[in-house]
């Protein structure tokens, strides 16, 4: 069975290889220089945040992605477990955009685009050395502690075989 910290990290710089997305998900800092708040989870206690925590500090625009647990089982005589991650997301401030970037765009930019060198979007790519290509990604609404919208969009990965 595959790290799944190694696997988060992929994913999350295939996410930030999208143009569309990084260039949705990039803000200015404090000199100016452009910055991707496109984030990775790793469950380090003591390190970083709870994901709880993380994902009601995200700050708009912003994804963050996590690993949600394993499924085990042999699904198809090869595939002998199935790796579920969480994107966490939220748009930017729509306010005196005249075309701002929706949920519903960000999540089919994130599935449909492919990566800057790619022919192909993540979802038929092999995100890492042992995985197959994707099950079909899901997504959800959500709301924060403060009741405003983001969003939770899946990727179920299996795994080829015991590595």
């Amino acid at each position: 069975m595959l790290n799944n910290g190694p696997i988060v990290d992929a994913i999350v710089a295939t996410l930030q290889a999208i143009p569309e997305l990084a260039a949705a998900m990039t803000v200015l800092d404090a000199n100016q220089n452009p910055v991707c708040r496109i984030y990775a989870h790793h469950y380090r206690l003591g390190a970083e945040y709870r994901l709880a925590e993380r994902i009601y500090k995200m700050p708009a625009p912003s994804m963050l992605v996590a690993w949600d647990g394993d499924q085990g089982g042999n699904f198809d005589g090869q595939t002998i477990c199935k790796h579920r991650f969480n994107v966490y997301f939220r748009m930017g401030n729509a306010a005196g955009l005249s075309d701002p970037v929706d949920y519903e765009q960000l999540w089919w930019i994130a599935c449909n685009q492919p990566p800057t060198g790619s022919q192909v979007n993540i979802r038929y790519m092999q995100l890492y050395p042992g995985l197959d290509i994707m099950d079909t990604p899901g997504v959800a609404h959500a709301l924060d502690e403060d009741l405003q919208d983001r969003f939770v969009g899946t990727f179920v990965i299996p795994e080829i075989g015991d590595n």
